[in-house]
């Protein structure tokens, strides 16, 4: 495996303490594990245009550590800029051709913390293959020290419960002054509710929500009722995908209780948690007198409908956690062993009926996930509903029941180990070991990404799921069920919301 760097970490951010920390981590675990780290010859050649010679000497002492990839086919500037977007500058034609470099594989993954690089990635559907150091860390340590993973739930508590002396809050303690105490005190005297995320005794992540009436939340979106958050994910939790785990959280929740809208302020700064609010249908509406932006999300109710051009996945995504289930889209149940259930649905584990019935208790994990199997189905598509069974395992509550609901993002197939790591480094929750277990020459292995939707509770048994005929029998491969089928199983889901 080769991971290609962009060279502003090494020079950019080398004053930054948790990257630089995490970039020396992340360079010492790929020596432990045989990963290849390259820089492109493209971003030296941009070096030996600099001007000042001290510091293009300098900076190319750094970099003399690290292998060049040299010799990459490069299209045209035009085909470039088809692919990769406008090019402007020299540092932006680096960019594209890092890029490039990444879509024919000449490099596996490349990491960088340039949000504009992420950004265009994203346009290339590039982002599975782009990483920022915590996350490229993150999967280091799953892939092959699987004994490290971090696995939290979701706690909820009352503001007074939280020492907001912690470490977690110092960047915006620095940020906002004495406004932060006095903000903090408030949310202390009024008890507002919080989740919080912790690692043993260590706070990991906080949301503290509010609910707020109209005239005085900063917010463009129509709608009385009205969710304001405000979250923090410790430095020392980069890549460990909180942020995206309090979302879910936050989507539920609201989702649940019929809020209309759902909004939060965030810094410039702020590039990684930008982009996922982006992803899940955040729009940036305004501007406050502190600099910071304001992101609205519409909570929609009822049944999701695609309006001309939209593809389903791009419905669902817009609009989590509802998603258009009408018949433009097929369903399946996937049988999943429980001990591949327990990795990919942790969660789920944690689930007492009695909690789980409970306001804002259920835990939450995060929303992209990704399924891998040998089935021969080969109709299952992007948009499509799935119903995750978990098999029979003596004693197990879950036992030969519908667990889980996920919307299928992307499908695809290979015989290749490394197609498998680059398809899924950024969502599995599986091993190296596991992986290559798992790829052989004679079955292809079907890799599907998929957003997860919700947990039913309680589990659907199998017994009623023949009752009801929704299936003939227990799963044993991933099953296609009629459209008069999944209309008979909708209302056993107690999602918490209508779709």
């Amino acid at each position: 495996m080769k991971f290609l760097i962009d060279t502003n970490i090494v020079i950019q951010l080398e004053d930054d303490g948790e990257i630089k920390a995490d970039f020396a981590d992340l360079l010492r675990r790929c020596q432990e594990h045989g990963i290849h780290v390259f820089v492109h010859e493209a971003s030296i050649e941009d070096i030996n245009r600099h001007g000042n010679e001290t510091r293009r000497k300098a900076t190319l002492s750094k970099l003399n550590k690290f292998r060049q990839l040299k010799g990459v086919s490069s299209p045209t500037l035009d085909e470039l800029k088809a692919r990769y977007g406008d090019i402007p500058k020299p540092n932006d034609v680096v960019d594209a051709k890092l890029l490039h470099a990444v879509s024919i594989s000449a490099a596996d993954f490349l990491i960088t913390e340039d949000d504009r690089l992420h950004r265009r990635a994203k346009r290339a559907s590039l982002a599975e293959r782009v990483m920022t150091v915590a996350d490229a860390l993150a999967w280091l340590k799953q892939s092959f020290e699987p004994d490290t993973v971090f696995l939290p739930a979701v706690k909820e508590v009352k503001a007074h419960a939280i020492d907001f002396q912690d470490p977690i809050f110092e960047a915006l303690r620095s940020d906002y002054g004495p406004y932060f105490d006095k903000w903090t005190g408030k949310c202390i005297n009024e008890h507002r509710d919080c989740w919080i995320v912790k690692d043993g005794d260590a706070l990991a992540a906080v949301v503290i929500r509010k609910d707020e009436r109209r005239a005085e939340a900063a917010i463009t979106k129509p709608g009385e009722k009205i969710l304001k958050i405000c979250t923090f994910v410790s430095e020392d939790y980069r890549g460990q995908k909180l942020g995206e785990q309090l979302l879910k959280q936050i989507f539920w929740h609201a989702q649940r209780n019929s809020y209309d809208v759902v909004y939060l302020t965030a810094k410039a700064k702020q590039v990684s948690l930008i982009r996922l609010l982006e992803e899940y249908g955040f729009e940036k509406t305004g501007d406050l007198a502190d600099g910071d932006g304001v992101f609205e999300k519409a909570m929609g109710k009822g049944k999701l409908s695609l309006s001309t051009g939209e593809t389903a996945i791009t419905a669902a995504r817009k609009n989590y956690p509802r998603f258009y289930d009408g018949p433009k889209v097929d369903k399946f149940v996937i049988p999943i062993k429980p001990a591949y259930h327990a990795k990919l649905f942790p969660e789920v584990g944690m689930l007492a009926e009695e909690v789980a019935t409970t306001r804002g208790a259920i835990p939450g994990n995060t929303i992209r996930k990704v399924y891998v199997c040998h089935s021969r189905n080969n109709r299952i598509a992007a948009g499509d509903v799935i119903f995750f069974y978990q098999t029979k395992k003596p004693g197990s509550p879950r036992s030969q029941s519908v667990t889980s609901i996920g919307i299928v993002e992307n499908v695809r197939h290979t015989n290749l180990v490394d197609e498998v790591r680059r398809w899924t480094a950024k969502r599995s929750v599986f091993s190296d070991d596991e992986l290559q277990s798992w790829v052989n020459g004679s079955s292809p292995l079907k890799v599907i990404d998929f957003l997860l939707i919700g947990h039913v509770v309680p589990p659907l048994p199998l017994n009623l799921l023949r009752s009801d005929g929704v299936v003939g029998g227990a799963p044993q491969s991933i099953t296609r069920i009629s459209e008069n089928s999944y209309q008979r199983l909708k209302p056993l889901l107690n999602l918490g919301f209508d779709f």
